[in-house]
């Protein structure tokens, strides 16, 4: 009888811990910073392609500069087109390349705004598709 007490009043005594807990972890998530609007617009060119779709890293090739502490590169992939949303109609699967400092994350769709570079194609610009990324009113 008594071990049943016990276990009533360490239930009440925990319930009170328990949903402060679930109240703060929720405000905690709703406070976060959302992206600007300034911050998810991606400019293009007028020749540019936009499309949506992800990526699979290949090779990375760094560049050497001494003034860059976190170090940049060359990495090569292949975009799998999700879908064109502007610009000349882009194969399912499309090698590419882009400067960075890392990969892009795989298996996460992105919406890229591709330039033509000599034979092949390079991702000017990208913004995960989660963070509702917008093009630029007009192209430049």
């Amino acid at each position: 009888m008594e071990s049943r007490h016990f276990a009533e009043y360490s239930l009440r005594m925990r319930l009170p811990v328990i949903t402060a807990s679930i109240l703060l972890l929720t405000s905690a998530c709703a406070t976060m910073q959302h992206a600007s609007l300034e911050d998810r617009t991606l400019p293009y060119g007028c020749s540019d392609i936009v499309a949506v779709g992800s990526v699979t890293n290949r090779a990375y090739e760094p560049v050497a500069n001494n003034d860059d502490l976190i170090g940049h590169g060359w990495i090569s992939a292949t975009l799998h087109v999700r879908k064109t949303i502007r610009g000349a109609s882009l194969p399912a699967a499309l090698p590419v390349r882009y400067f960075a400092h890392t990969y892009m994350r795989q298996g996460r769709d992105f919406l890229l705004v591709l330039k033509r570079d000599g034979a092949g194609y390079e991702i000017a610009a990208g913004q995960l598709m989660s963070a509702r990324p917008l093009l630029a009113s007009h192209c430049t």
